[in-house]
């Protein structure tokens, strides 16, 4: 909402600061909508799962509150599954030029120029990790214009079960 709508009703509103107090209410319960998802036809995304052994932490460190299960996971020297994800444009809006990748709410590529056609590597992690969301359970691309407004973006996320998501469209399990 522009300030000068505020303004106006601050001043048309003095005498009535209940109304008033509901507006900036509004105001900061409903913000801006959501970035619109981009079309599954514009991009692709590849999957790849390696078996890979964890590497071991520092056998001086004590985890006072690991159970005897995420010990065993932990020091395990089996291999265990990790993924990831390789993402393609195959399109791109006219008002495209940038991405901004976030990984668990977290900024790892901010405003950096893409080309299409080219994969863009997002790794998952061990999938244990992402099915328990420790790392890895969420990346979203979001596609940025010239003055940095986010345009269009890409879900993917993994739940608890190993499903995984694009768009919020379940695509498999991992």
């Amino acid at each position: 909402m522009p300030a000068s709508v505020l303004v106006y009703l601050y001043v048309h509103c003095i005498h009535m600061p209940i109304l008033f107090i509901l507006v900036i209410l509004y105001v900061f319960m409903y913000p801006e909508q959501e970035v619109p998802y981009k079309t599954s036809e514009e991009f692709s995304v590849r999957l790849d799962l390696k078996f890979v052994q964890r590497p071991s932490g520092n056998p001086n460190k004590v985890h006072m509150d690991e159970t005897r299960a995420e010990y065993l996971k932990r020091t395990s020297p089996d291999p265990l599954p990790h993924l990831t994800l390789y993402l393609t444009v195959n399109e791109t809006a006219a008002n495209e030029a940038r991405i901004r990748i976030m990984r668990d709410g977290k900024v790892i590529f901010n405003n950096r120029k893409f080309e299409t056609g080219k994969e863009i590597k997002l790794d998952v992690g061990f999938t244990d990790d992402a099915k328990d969301r420790v790392s890895g359970y969420e990346h979203v691309v979001y596609f940025l214009s010239a003055d940095k407004a986010e345009v269009s973006r890409i879900v993917i996320t993994i739940n608890e079960s190993g499903d995984y998501f694009i768009n919020g469209q379940k695509m498999g399990r991992v």
